[in-house]
């Protein structure tokens, strides 16, 4: 197993971790790879706030779910996903947790849909309807406080300016606890990895919360983080001529990298990858897995028409 900076991954097993996993549910335990399990326990002794940056296909969502239930008596849990993985979201819930019963997971469909997010277990809800506009779902995800957050595919924070960026980054931050989940993590410029955890200090600040409540859509607080910008970017604070202004506002131009060594330490203390070619003896021959999605309405009404035609031919 490598870190990220290609060094070996120092094996997390402990006794702590250990007990927590014995306690999972047995079908869910029995389910993890060794290479998963090894997940899992690096998720424990991170306090479960880490990313889980493994190639796609080797089941990030199993071990976030294991993770999630280790602290299921702090929920409420969040569930951050792309649109189309909500309802394989909900099914693997349901699927590795039985104990869920129907009423417990609150699929957020628009934005209007705040009324179940207050007295669910588990909360799952689409990166699109985190809009600028989508103040009363914002509120709603404020008041609850979720102790727990998982965020699939967090490389679509990548944008620090993106409303979804400013509105869940409080969240993560506030949480106790927080996985992201992402198959291809920005490893290239520093500012890119900054504004992609950012989550604010959830990086550079080796994921410790902040001691004061966050505001939900309010920036997170990045002064923990400014003196390893400094350090990291080629083109930094640059002077008088040289600043950028947009406007009376002045900006950092933080495109260049250096300093990549300690980009990638900080990172391996954060973060476990692995990719396919290093755990190809423990993946089975061959996993199917069925995949829910909406069709459009136009796509739903042709498929509709062409059954009924089919079945009117056989």
């Amino acid at each position: 197993m490598e870190t990220a900076d290609g060094g070996p991954q120092s094996s997390c097993s402990d006794t702590r971790w250990s007990q927590q996993l014995s306690g999972l549910p047995p079908k869910l335990l029995q389910r993890l790879m060794p290479f998963q399990r090894e997940g899992v326990e690096f998720a424990l002794s991170k306090n479960g706030r880490c990313m889980i940056a493994d190639e796609m296909g080797l089941g990030k969502t199993v071990q976030a779910i294991a993770v999630a239930y280790a602290f299921r008596k702090e929920w409420p849990l969040l569930v951050v996903v792309p649109s189309s993985l909500k309802y394989p979201w909900i099914e693997e819930l349901e699927r590795w947790i039985p104990e869920l019963q129907p009423g417990d997971i609150n699929l957020v469909e628009n934005k209007s849909h705040t009324m179940g997010i207050g007295s669910s277990k588990v909360t799952v809800l689409g990166y699109g309807l985190l809009t600028t506009d989508a103040r009363p779902l914002v509120e709603a995800l404020s008041r609850q406080r979720f102790a727990v957050v998982v965020v699939d595919e967090s490389h679509y924070l990548k944008s620090r300016n993106a409303a979804r960026t400013k509105i869940l980054a409080p969240l993560i931050q506030g949480a106790k606890r927080a996985i992201l989940l992402t198959g291809t993590p920005a490893l290239g410029r520093p500012e890119e990895v900054i504004g992609s955890d950012e989550v604010g200090t959830f990086l550079l600040a080796l994921f410790k919360r902040p001691d004061s409540s966050p505001t939900l859509g309010r920036r997170p607080n990045m002064a923990a983080g400014q003196p390893f910008v400094r350090r990291a970017s080629s083109i930094l604070k640059i002077r008088l001529a040289d600043e950028l202004y947009f406007g009376s506002r002045r900006q950092w131009d933080c495109r260049g990298s250096s300093n990549l060594e300690e980009l990638h330490r900080r990172l391996s203390e954060i973060m476990i990858r692995r990719l396919k070619t290093e755990v190809l003896k423990q993946l089975p021959p061959k996993v199917r897995q069925r995949i829910p999605f909406d069709l459009p309405k136009e796509a739903t009404k042709r498929g509709t028409a062409l059954m009924k035609e089919y079945k009117r031919h056989t």
